[in-house]
């Protein structure tokens, strides 16, 4: 939250520096760029944090029974085993790296789309239920986590856009999904 409240101020300042108005459309604004602002620091994050766990790691193919198969495939049932895998690492090894814990449930339609639901994200779980201010905080805080995912599947050659819904029922802010969409 320490890095939400430094991005939001700083907005904030350049807004001023711009002379806008402190509309409500301006603290809309302030609020989107700081959103931004954070998804790509996580981007950052994510693409050199990954970098390091999987430098002793090979993704998509692992011993030449699993060449074989994947020879015998033709090539988009190939990608799609491989980014299968990539999802895969992102959930076990590097969620473990950044939460202290895997990814609850990850689903997929075998097409390029991906949810990854974490029922406990931690960053969340302080957060007041039924309060709109705690909802807006959360969904600027779940831009870096975003941002993390999305530079740790760059890193691995795959492209992709990443958002985030919640999924509270009103008494658990925590519960969040990822949405995946390999380009």
């Amino acid at each position: 939250t320490e890095v939400l409240h430094w991005v939001e101020s700083n907005c904030k300042k350049i807004a001023k520096e711009q002379n806008l108005v402190q509309s409500e459309e301006s603290q809309i604004l302030a609020a989107e760029i700081s959103a931004a602002r954070l998804e790509r620091m996580g981007y950052s994050v994510g693409f050199r944090l990954c970098e390091r766990l999987a430098q002793n790691k090979s993704i998509g193919s692992s011993s030449s029974q699993n060449q074989q198969q994947q020879s015998q495939q033709d090539a988009s049932q190939a990608v799609a085993a491989s980014q299968l895998e990539a999802v895969k690492f992102l959930c076990k090894e590097f969620w473990m790296e950044v939460f202290r814990k895997q990814i609850d449930k990850l689903q997929t339609n075998h097409r390029g789309v991906f949810v990854l639901k974490d029922l406990e994200l931690k960053w969340l779980a302080r957060l007041p239920a039924n309060q709109e201010t705690a909802r807006v905080a959360a969904i600027q805080l779940l831009a870096f986590p975003c941002g993390l995912v999305r530079g740790a599947l760059a890193n691995l050659g795959i492209p992709a856009v990443v958002s985030c819904d919640f999924l509270a029922d009103g008494q658990n802010m925590a519960a969040c999904s990822f949405n995946i969409k390999i380009k």
